[in-house]
């Protein structure tokens, strides 16, 4: 069956650009959110001559579909280009009746950077909400001078607790929740605003999920599993003392399955992950005594197992990772509601990696890419293990291969074997080995020396040519590859 889009863009291919756009406002009055005719939109408004149009549709497309494969390519394009009037009928679907936002911040200690935080957010919320936990370095004097008014919390080991301290404040329709060591790009003033309006249509509780920028020392990894922003009028609330998931009842962390997470692409630059700033705040050992106590509180406490396992490894606690880690992975069995068991399974992978615990390692990573196919980072630590265990059964044939070797020499049994495998066999195998840990020099020397014992050894002369073939290879420069050899007991090639 031809959808509406498929109809659009056969429209755009056919250049009937008065259908395209006909077909465009029915789709984007009727769903706003759908990314795609966004694209097709900014695809329109290029061929008829409107790249700074263009470019606007790109932006709600991108803010809908922020690990869009184009944006980077588009961005470089067209975002510098100068500000031009929209056509009516793309300015009436880009106007959108904008609820009110919030910008809740929890601060304690960030005078470096909680005022780049605030200044980023002017414009982008109608109001600030901004709750400390205890500063003593001159935050407060900061935010006295922005004219940003502050509400004091006793901490309680919980950062649930100072977060819905901090809801139970705001009066707008919906909560952007920042932290004080981050600030929102500047090219995403408007997204806060747009996002909660294309998504507060719904009439539902919804947990928007976006884009944390981290610094991780000269490095930066997009985030996007991070869910700051939903409205207000549903009682969602925080649950957890460390990394606090959003829930409609701070009782049950079940209920987060209730809300759908969606991504926007509102990015908020994060600096809290930089190797200095950790080390000089000690957040990992304080993230690991506030996931100790949550564990103390709920033995299965599925969501702080998690990230305790995570921590753990990260602080070298290795065995006390593997053991966490595995309990949440257990746990995650029967509560389908848990959305990071793929990242649970990446890191118990790591920690038995780290304590050679490789059959162990591949059991983990073969159920993951099974229930997680289409998670990549699994896929890569399968690749791992199995690269491991490659190398150590690489390894252990090298030695199966010496073994046969020396006992055939003390050998006094009475069941024979094969006389070969003191002559030649024997060598042979450890060449292979050598040929397929890619020390391509010494096999070659290993075969020859093979020849010297018996020269009619065809499948040996065929090492040696593939060796030599690869070898003129490498040196024209040229793309090629070892190819799958044969093993000294393969027959050889056909000539």
């Amino acid at each position: 069956m031809i959808s509406d889009l498929d109809v659009v863009r056969q429209n755009l291919l056919d250049g009937d650009y008065s259908g395209a756009q006909e077909r465009l406002v029915a789709l984007l009055v009727e769903d706003p959110r759908v990314a795609q005719a966004w694209v097709y939109a900014a695809e329109l408004s290029e061929r008829t001559g409107r790249p700074y149009q263009a470019w606007q549709a790109y932006r709600r497309a991108w803010l809908l579909d922020p690990q869009a494969a184009w944006a980077p390519g588009i961005h470089a394009r067209l975002s510098s280009l100068p500000k031009e009037k929209l056509e009516d009928w793309f300015e009436n679907l880009l106007l959108v009746e904008t609820p009110s936002v919030a910008a809740a911040v929890i601060v304690k200690d960030e005078a470096h950077t909680i005022r780049q935080c605030i200044d980023s957010l002017q414009g982008a919320v109608d109001e600030f909400v901004v709750v400390d936990t205890g500063s003593t370095d001159g935050t407060l004097d900061i935010l006295r001078e922005l004219d940003v008014p502050v509400l004091k919390f006793g901490w309680t080991g919980s950062f649930a607790d100072a977060r819905n301290f901090a809801l139970s404040h705001v009066k707008s329709d919906w909560v952007l929740w920042i932290d004080g060591d981050e600030s929102l790009n500047p090219e995403d003033v408007d997204a806060p605003r747009s996002a909660a309006a294309l998504y507060g249509a719904l009439g539902r509780p919804i947990a928007l999920r976006i884009v944390q920028v981290n610094d991780v020392g000269g490095r930066y990894e997009a985030n996007m599993d991070m869910s700051r922003m939903h409205p207000t009028n549903y009682g969602i609330r925080w649950y957890g003392r460390i990394h606090e998931q959003l829930g409609l009842n701070a009782e049950d962390p079940k209920s987060q399955e209730m809300i759908p997470r969606v991504p926007v692409n509102i990015r908020l630059n994060h600096v809290g992950y930089h190797p200095s700033v950790m080390q000089a705040k000690d957040k990992l050992q304080r993230n690991i005594v506030l996931l100790k106590k949550a564990v103390e509180d709920d033995p299965e406490d599925l969501a702080a197992l998690g990230f305790l396992g995570r921590e753990l490894l990260f602080a070298g606690d290795v065995d006390g990772s593997i053991a966490a880690l595995y309990k949440a992975e257990t746990l995650a069995r029967d509560q389908k509601w848990y959305a990071r068991i793929s990242e649970v399974r990446n890191y118990l992978i790591e920690g038995l990696l780290q304590r050679d615990r490789i059959e162990e390692a591949r059991a983990v990573a073969n159920r993951g890419v099974a229930e997680s196919p289409d998670y990549p980072g699994l896929w890569y630590a399968k690749g791992r293990v199995d690269l491991v265990m490659l190398t150590k059964l690489l390894g252990s044939a090298r030695e199966a291969f010496e073994r046969a070797q020396t006992t055939a020499l003390t050998y006094r049994g009475i069941v024979a074997y094969e006389s070969l495998i003191p002559v030649w066999r024997a060598k042979a195998g450890v060449a292979d080995v050598t040929r397929f840990s890619g020390d391509l020099v010494t096999a070659k020397k290993l075969y020859e020396e093979l020849l010297g014992v018996d020269p009619n050894l065809t499948q040996v002369r065929a090492q040696i040519d593939r060796i030599n073939q690869q070898a003129r290879v490498l040196e024209a420069g040229l793309e090629g590859g070892n190819q799958p050899g044969n093993s000294i007991d393969d027959p050889p090639p056909a000539r």
